[in-house]
């Protein structure tokens, strides 16, 4: 005998800490964006229901929307989920049901249980009465009670006059809604740190504006191609906001450097330059912030003397740097787990402009006596002639 999950738990974390009108505002534009992700996917549903600490989807396609909805920003877990009415004995037909659908033979098992409202029974009570159906009810399955480890699980959550029974959980992304926070301006190149910087601030909640820095002719033209998908593959965890990539010519500004600068700082006067482009573009964009991909001592560029350089071409916005204490390593890891690593491995292929011998502790005097030479005003005409992409129009 089988029974068909009907609905979908949705669990959110540092939501639900918030004060009351906030996690309010929060959740609906959890469960907005919730829609929006089953409606581009074209899941069916009949309801999305808000109750405290949890959002349910009613759907007959649960596991799919569970793990379409486990990739929406501010959702921690999800689980589809068997429903039957609070009735111990309907739970444990249901549950003893959804066991023998999923459990494997000879593996140890545990029980987790809890309530939310009055019930004739407790959650102690609950646990102790499943775990003894499905010993006792079940001596094909040859199952070991194992209450710490458990090689596999099935919950009972009793809210009101309903039960979500469920064996699986689904991974979310975590972090806060999308649109809890402003727009903010990511630097993304074709590396492996700047879109792991941007993904870490869109979690937070930020909108992003993508930017990038174009320096055909000199860099291989796939480069472009490369930096649009992986703008694109960010863009695609954004939900009800209009997601842009902005590709600017920046060859003139560098090429200016080039003739004009000292070589071992070619690498800061870029990098000012594109915060100055950054700039202009939060300006237009109406943003907050600018995000680059830095990490600390990570390139001669990223010494802390030097970020000092970089950050004084921009005064009026913080430039935030998400990976500026984070290991190589770990940000490996999460590029494989979002999918941007694939697109790092090409980013070998492109453009590297770096002088051989650049400089490690610049001071910004020497910066801005070197860019007395330069004409500033290219930057403008870089930004005005900037192509506009839409990753992604608000639904």
């Amino acid at each position: 005998m089988k029974i068909q999950y009907s609905s979908v738990l949705i669990r959110f974390g540092e939501i639900g800490i918030k004060s009351k009108q906030t996690r309010r505002r929060m959740t609906k534009m959890l469960v907005e964006h919730i829609r929006s992700a089953l409606d581009e996917n074209e899941i069916p549903y009949s309801a999305i229901r808000n109750e405290y600490s949890r959002i349910f989807v009613d759907t007959n396609e649960a596991q799919k929307a569970a793990e379409i909805a486990a990739r929406v920003f501010g959702v921690i877990s999800t689980s589809p989920v068997v429903v039957t009415s609070s009735s111990l004995d309907e739970i444990l037909d249901a549950a003893e049901i959804l066991a023998q659908m999923n459990f494997k033979k000879g593996l140890s098992f545990a029980v987790g249980a809890r309530r939310i409202g009055e019930h004739a029974y407790s959650s102690q009570q609950l646990r102790g009465r499943l775990g003894e159906r499905l010993l006792e009810g079940n001596p094909d399955l040859n199952l070991k009670v194992d209450l710490k480890n458990p090689e596999q699980s099935i919950y009972v959550e009793v809210r009101g006059d309903a039960s979500h029974i469920f064996t699986e959980t689904v991974k979310g992304v975590g972090g806060m809604p999308t649109g809890s926070q402003g727009k903010v301006v990511c630097a993304v190149s074709t590396g492996l740190d700047s879109p792991i910087a941007a993904y870490k601030i869109m979690k937070r909640g930020a909108i992003p504006v993508f930017v990038y820095f174009d320096n055909s002719p000199r860099c291989n033209e796939k480069c472009t191609d490369l930096a649009i998908r992986q703008a694109q593959l960010l863009a695609n965890y954004i939900h009800n906001h209009t997601v842009k990539l902005y590709i600017v010519p920046h060859w003139p500004d560098l090429e200016d450097a080039i003739r004009h600068g000292p070589e071992k700082m070619l690498c800061l006067f870029c990098k000012r330059n594109m915060m100055r482009i950054a700039r202009e573009i939060a300006l237009i964009e109406g943003a907050d912030a600018i995000v680059t991909g830095e990490i600390i001592g990570e390139q001669a560029s990223q010494t802390t003397a030097n970020l000092r350089v970089i950050n004084e071409a921009v005064s009026d916005f913080p430039i935030i740097r998400p990976l500026a204490g984070d290991d190589k390593v770990d940000i490996q890891r999460l590029a494989h787990e979002i999918g941007t690593y694939k697109f790092a491995e090409e980013g070998l292929q492109c453009c590297d402009l770096a002088p051989k011998y650049p400089a490690i502790a610049s001071t910004v005097q020497k910066a801005i006596d070197a860019e007395e030479t330069m004409n500033q005003d290219v930057i403008l005409s870089e930004v005005k002639n900037a192509k506009v992409l839409i990753l992604r129009n608000r639904s």
